[in-house]
């Protein structure tokens, strides 16, 4: 995909009319009620049948499919009534909405678990009722014993107001916490995204995908090797979701399925389990990636996992947990490097700070509305965690650890687009925990750490990529001033929508029981058992080995960054390393290798011009699995049915 150049930008979308105050609301109200249908959808699919997870990538396929059909009714409603269809830059506003719902809906399932968890299975571990209760902000959780359990087990009457009261405290509280992480994510967007644009010129791959939907002028619909992709990937979700319902037709399994190789011994019984993926998407989104960033997906995941191998070999107590994909060390590994790229990045721009200073563009935000919110937001989210429970220097390092991770990926979305950044259990609690050693910490601040559980758990659905991606989509469709209201609007819908959908669905059946997927209940516990686990921590001080671990994630990074400074075509690149330290690199690192070899044998063989002559296939398979993989899932929620759901397992 082609970076959008400033000249482009100028030309090619000219501002659209400011909408009026009715026309403006009335498109608010939609983008609302669009980000809360995708977010009960998301949040439905994920709790009922453990499947779905569409924030574990970098483009959310179900908002993409939700702006397919929006295209489709707009097409129609340009024909029966032309002045109520939608501008090109209203449907991206649209599609913000949604995108940025479908993030904090993902943040609002693993906080909903944590909430009752401690009250309903506090028999678990016997220490929790004089190390663990204690220390509960306690109007910030479900203490009701009733409401608890019935969130667990389900009721006959879920609707009873005693059920719901008891949640609402902490809807309101937490609320209020994950939409002040929004807004510092809008205001650093702001502040940041001037420089990012037009000093580094990076250019947003992901955001080419929705301008290339609503521009009617795009052509890559008109090719035949884009329906050729289109229909390769939808007859494999039709195949597979035949074969689900009937084993008489073949199936072609693309999603992530797992390599078992018996009979290994230690220490190669580190790689008895090999995870992979085949989905047709992946090798569409990742088909615009540089050749060398594809290589090191692949290069750097075989190396992790080799560690696994090399560190069994030394007779180390810490191992290889198959279930968890990923080798040891590896999650700390991937947090040093991001810190590592977003140090690389502040030395490199230092001399232009003043400059970027001065060319901000003061129409999303003014530069004292973005400096002061950033500041007031993140002085906000500094209370709520005390408030929650956290000592007020823990606080500070969660919070400035969170922001510099959360910018460093946001800035590798923006620069190159990799299908998912997810960073899985590494960051901000385990950092500091490694950092501080349970004794500093003590039953309250290891408390606090569970309570905030939900908060780091996984990073690739948090709203800051997002949001500044968003910027990158109004700036080109000439909606800039309409953004922020979007984004904050999306932000709401998706947190009520999720949050009502957990809680009404495990009121109806019961987190803990057979009928829905089970991921509340393992969420929760995962945050307590974690809780349980570091308080019978033999190490009482801080585990040098995975603060060696950051330390040595972040050289490497810096290492490779000089390199590729200092020599042409170096072939290993440090982005790479940091997302293949990561868990979705088990998903993507087998597409990564075959996007890799043949987008290598089309530039060889056919130069630019074949490479550019075959990206509308490669964008058939993308949105031909996106569109009839989401009608499936989709169909299959409003049926009570899992028909078939394409990723990501």
């Amino acid at each position: 995909m082609e970076p959008i150049t400033r000249a482009e930008r100028t030309s090619a979308a000219p501002a659209e009319p400011k909408p009026r105050r009715r026309r403006r609301a009335v498109l608010l109200l939609v983008g609302a009620l669009l980000a809360a249908l995708d977010a009960v959808w998301m949040t439905g699919m994920e709790v009922m049948w453990n499947q779905g997870y569409a924030t574990l990538i970098s483009l959310y396929y179900h908002v993409v499919f939700s702006l397919v059909v929006l295209l489709a009714v707009n097409a129609l409603l340009r024909r029966l009534w032309p002045r109520v269809a939608l501008t090109r830059g209203e449907l991206l506003l649209l599609f913000v909405a949604a995108t940025i719902g479908a993030s904090v809906a993902m943040m609002t399932e693993y906080l909903t678990a944590v909430l009752p968890f401690s009250t309903h299975f506090a028999n678990l571990d016997e220490r929790w009722q004089h190390s663990l209760a204690p220390h509960l902000p306690h109007r910030l959780m479900v203490e009701d014993a009733e409401a608890a359990r019935a969130f667990f087990t389900g009721t006959r009457e879920p609707w009873v107001a005693s059920l719901w009261r008891p949640w609402l405290g902490p809807f309101l509280g937490w609320g209020a916490l994950i939409l002040a992480v929004t807004w510092v994510g809008v205001c650093l967007s702001a502040l940041t995204y001037t420089q990012l644009r037009q000093q580094e010129r990076m250019p947003f791959p992901l955001t080419q995908i929705p301008l290339l939907m609503t521009d009617r002028r795009a052509s890559f619909t008109s090719s035949p090797a884009f329906w050729i992709g289109f229909a390769l990937a939808a007859g494999v979700d039709l195949l597979n979701a035949l074969s689900a319902g009937n084993p008489l037709f073949p199936a072609l399994p693309v999603k992530r399925q797992t390599l078992v190789l018996p009979g290994l011994t230690r220490p190669w019984a580190s790689l008895s389990l090999i995870p992979y993926s085949l989905n047709p998407f992946l090798v569409g989104l990742e088909y615009f990636l540089p050749t060398d960033l594809l290589f090191s997906l692949f290069f750097f995941y075989w190396v992790g996992r080799l560690q696994a191998v090399v560190i069994d070999w030394l007779g180390s107590e810490v191992q290889f947990a198959p279930y968890e994909m990923v080798a040891p060390y590896v999650r700390e590994q991937a947090v040093g490097a991001l810190l590592a790229l977003l140090l690389f990045a502040l030395w490199a721009s230092r001399g232009r700070w003043r400059e970027a200073w001065a060319q901000l563009d003061e129409s999303f935000l003014s530069r004292q509305s973005a400096l002061y919110g950033a500041l007031g937001g993140g002085a906000a989210i500094w209370i709520g965690l005390v408030l929650a429970g956290m000592p007020w220097a823990l606080a500070a390092g969660f919070l400035l650890l969170y922001l510099a991770l959360i910018v460093s990926l946001s800035r590798i979305r923006a620069q190159y687009g990799p299908p998912s950044t997810g960073l899985l259990l590494a960051a901000p609690g385990p950092v500091l925990y490694s950092l501080l050693g349970r004794d500093n910490l003590g039953p309250g601040g290891l408390t606090s750490l569970a309570v905030t559980h939900w908060w780091g758990r996984e990073f690739s659905g948090h709203p800051m990529p997002a949001t500044l991606e968003s910027f990158a989509l109004s700036d080109r469709a000439g909606v800039k001033r309409s953004l922020v209201a979007f984004v904050v609007v999306g932000a709401l819908a998706g947190y009520v929508a999720a949050f009502a959908t957990t809680l009404g669905l495990g009121l109806h059946y019961g987190h803990a029981t057979s009928k829905l997927g089970g991921t509340q209940f393992y969420f929760g516990n995962e945050a307590y058992q974690l809780f349980s686990k570091r308080l019978s921590d033999p190490v009482g001080g801080p585990h040098w080995d995975s603060l060696a671990a950051i330390g040595a994630g972040g050289g490497v990074t810096l290492l490779l960054q000089a390199l590729r400074t200092r020599l042409i075509a170096f072939p290993l690149h440090p982005v790479g390393y940091a997302i293949a330290s990561t868990y979705t690199s088990t998903f993507i690192w087998s597409t990564a290798l075959i996007t890799w070899v043949v987008k290598s044998v089309l530039l060889r063989y056919t130069g630019l011009k074949g490479y550019y002559r075959a990206a509308p296939f490669f964008l058939g398979l993308l949105l031909g699995e996106f569109v009839v993989g989401s009608l499936l899932s989709l169909l299959g929620m409003l049926i009570g049915t899992n028909l078939y759901v394409f990723w990501p397992y």
